[in-house]
């Protein structure tokens, strides 16, 4: 491999902190060797040997527009008292999730107020449908332990 033998101070103090660079963004000592044109044993040697550079961040430049307001977290508060967030009780078509997640506001994390109108209308109605087929089941089957029928079952809404 060719080597290169830097006699200015200055082109070996900028060849190692390549090096170093290098090093710590965990590139081996052969890859180094191969990037900066010397010998895998001189990387290892002038990391053992030299300190590492000061590390100077650049200066953060000042944001135009506010940052965007973090999603505020989703949760449900149950009738305990516990709020947790809300789950599935059965899986999505992957579809599905990639058109509402399209058609969700990107700063807010909101559906638009038409599909939310529609999408909670179907909801309440599939949960009236659950509710009386329950309440008709309960209804029709007298239980165990008195043989009587109960007077109503309750489902949450």
């Amino acid at each position: 491999m060719a080597t290169t033998h830097p006699t200015d101070t200055a082109d070996r103090t900028t060849r190692d902190a390549r090096v170093h660079q290098l090093a710590d963004d965990g590139l081996s000592h052969r890859a180094i060797a191969r990037q900066v044109g010397i010998h895998h044993t001189t990387v290892s040697r002038i990391l053992r040997t030299t300190p590492a550079p000061a590390r100077t961040t650049p200066q953060e430049t000042e944001r135009t527009t506010p940052t965007p307001a973090a999603p505020a977290e989703r949760t449900v508060t149950l009738t305990s008292g516990v709020r947790r967030a809300p789950r599935l009780l059965h899986d999505l078509d992957p579809r599905t999730i990639q058109d509402l997640n399209c058609l969700m506001d990107s700063t807010t994390g909101d559906l638009p107020e038409p599909i939310q109108r529609y999408l909670r209308a179907a909801a309440d109605a599939r949960r009236a449908t659950m509710r009386t087929t329950m309440h008709r089941i309960a209804a029709d089957e007298p239980t165990a332990e008195t043989g009587r029928t109960p007077v109503r079952a309750q489902v949450a809404p």
